[in-house]
């Protein structure tokens, strides 16, 4: 589109509606730093499609137009939540808040010479500078549509590790962080951190690199298909899988298992399959 305008995610969690208009739905989040595309303007709405290719509309309050400078190193939160403050301080100003999976660039180098030890300056998304524990932070894998360049061992034990660090979040409706997520949103967040962009809802869709494999070639890291639902696999006698569920009972990011018997085991999951995918 012509028109279109480049974007970053300026709030922590930012809402995406299905509508412009107020007391909508939420159908996905973006969360801080994540980039995106202004394809339409409508009163205090935007529309955006994601970095990932989803897209929905979001008050334009949220959005801190340009995108991050290429010349500076792109880390993610690597916490389930992090405060970045005004001083390296604890006790000080806290500029902003944001969830796992959130996208910051490190400041320039001048910036990170003789700080505090365990400190890191960053940019935020208007440009601001602010300080966080380097602890919080981690590398930023760049986004691809098909198989990711981490090799595949690696990848498999990243998405499991990353999708495990959801474990006990409540269940919310097109959420995706730690204060709140779905069954797509936890995969197709474990995936983005992991430097592959899946398709957001619980569907294998064409433009996106998972496909359907038979059963029999699952390994961790791949998806388990449902009507409305979508887990990922992580393997091991117990054959457990890690999803975001609403059942009474769980209500969040639980675990189950595939195999008869088992404590876990959920006959109504495990005998409603519909596909299984993967990247490989």
């Amino acid at each position: 589109m012509e028109n279109s305008r480049h974007a970053l995610i300026g709030e922590g969690i930012l809402p995406l509606f299905g509508k412009p208009s107020p007391h909508q739905v939420v159908i996905d989040e973006g969360l801080y730093g994540m980039d995106c595309v202004i394809l339409e303007e409508k009163d205090d709405y935007a529309l955006i499609r994601m970095e990932y290719g989803y897209e929905g509309w979001v008050l334009k309050r949220g959005l801190c137009e340009g995108t991050w400078p290429s010349y500076l190193e792109k880390v993610r939160v690597g916490k389930r939540q992090i405060d970045v403050l005004a001083k390296t301080e604890v006790a000080s100003e806290i500029l902003k808040t944001m969830p796992l999976g959130s996208v910051l660039t490190m400041a320039e180098d001048a910036y990170n010479r003789n700080l505090k030890e365990g400190w890191s300056c960053v940019r935020l998304a208007d440009g601001s500078l602010g300080y966080t524990k380097s602890s919080y932070l981690m590398g930023y894998l760049p986004i691809s549509f098909g198989k990711p360049e981490t090799p595949e061992a690696a990848f498999r034990q990243g998405v499991c590790m990353t999708a495990r660090l959801y474990e006990g979040t409540h269940y919310r409706w097109g959420g995706k962080s730690p204060q709140g997520i779905d069954c797509s949103g936890l995969c197709s967040m474990a995936y983005l951190i992991c430097g592959s962009a899946i398709y957001r809802d619980a569907a294998i869709k064409e433009g996106f690199g998972m496909h359907e494999i038979v059963p029999s070639r699952m390994k961790p890291g791949d998806l388990l298909f449902f009507k409305g639902h979508v887990a990922m696999y992580l393997g091991g006698d117990r054959r457990l899988y890690i999803h975001s569920t609403a059942k009474a009972g769980s209500d969040g990011v639980d675990y189950n298992s595939l195999v008869p018997g088992d404590p876990l085991y959920r006959q109504d999951l495990a005998e409603g399959i519909l596909q299984v995918g993967s990247l490989f």
